[in-house]
């Protein structure tokens, strides 16, 4: 009789051990975005959450056989929402950097940007100058506002907390420049109707130190297995067209090299 109380208890243990990976397989995956950084991220005219970060994510959740989904969080408070555990990881064209690197767990990059500054069509701005020929210029926090600060120390630089902000302030007059990433100012902000009369300034910047390895997923430093299964989806979607069609639907390019 005790030999049989013990086996059952074995098997018991046995069982719910076996069912905890089937939990974590049926939890649902829940995903940070700012939603203001179109055509990346952003939020609908009814208001749901959309973009190509949105598209990329979703398309990985098919591989890895998983319920995703998505809320929205400002930039400013992406990074304490996910160590408070308010979502599972931060999906939201992060770029990968040593000093984020510190705290969070990137996957690999799924697509490499490049930033840009934007103004009226004939902005004064010296670009040699570490304060940007004097010219008033916008950034949002984290690495374009970590570029500006880098390469032009002595500019007249105001911080904004996403990319609407940025741009109103811009097209109001307020601001000379704007630096953002490139394809998100070519296509949200220049095709737009309040782009008209505004141009790129300046030649597109590439800057490992501050832009990062290119844009990734962050998560908690414990969580490798969402690490592990999210490269292993990007790998699968690029191998079979999903990438590519995913990337057609919003640029001319591959936004992956």
């Amino acid at each position: 009789m005790k030999k049989h109380l013990a086996f059952g208890l074995v098997l018991s243990c046995l069982a719910g051990a076996l069912a905890v990976p089937a939990a974590a397989q049926d939890k649902t995956i829940v995903f940070a975005t700012e939603a203001a950084y179109p055509p990346f991220n952003l939020l609908t005219s009814d208001g749901k959450i959309a973009g190509f970060d949105v598209d990329i994510a979703m398309a990985a959740c098919e591989k890895m056989k998983r319920k995703c989904e998505f809320v929205q969080q400002d930039w400013d408070g992406i990074v304490a929402g996910l160590q408070t555990r308010r979502y599972d990881a931060i999906f939201s064209s992060m770029g990968i950097t040593e000093e984020r690197k510190k705290q969070l767990l990137f996957t690999d990059p799924y697509y490499r940007p490049s930033a840009s500054f934007v103004g009226k069509s004939d902005v004064k701005a010296d670009f040699k100058d570490p304060t940007l020929g004097g010219v008033t210029v916008g950034a949002v926090p984290g690495i374009y506002e970590c570029y500006v600060k880098k390469a032009y120390p002595k500019a007249n630089l105001t911080v904004y907390p996403n990319s609407d902000a940025l741009y109103l302030d811009l097209t109001s007059g307020r601001l000379d420049l704007a630096f953002n990433g490139t394809v998100a100012i070519t296509d949200s902000f220049l095709k737009g109707a309040d782009g008209k009369g505004f141009a790129l300034a300046g030649e597109p910047v590439r800057d490992v130190q501050c832009l990062g390895e290119g844009a990734g997923v962050a998560m908690r430093k414990d969580d490798t297995a969402l690490k592990d299964a999210l490269d292993k989806a990007f790998k699968e979607i690029r191998a079979d067209g999903t990438y590519k069609k995913i990337n057609d639907k919003y640029f001319a390019f591959d936004i992956y090299e």
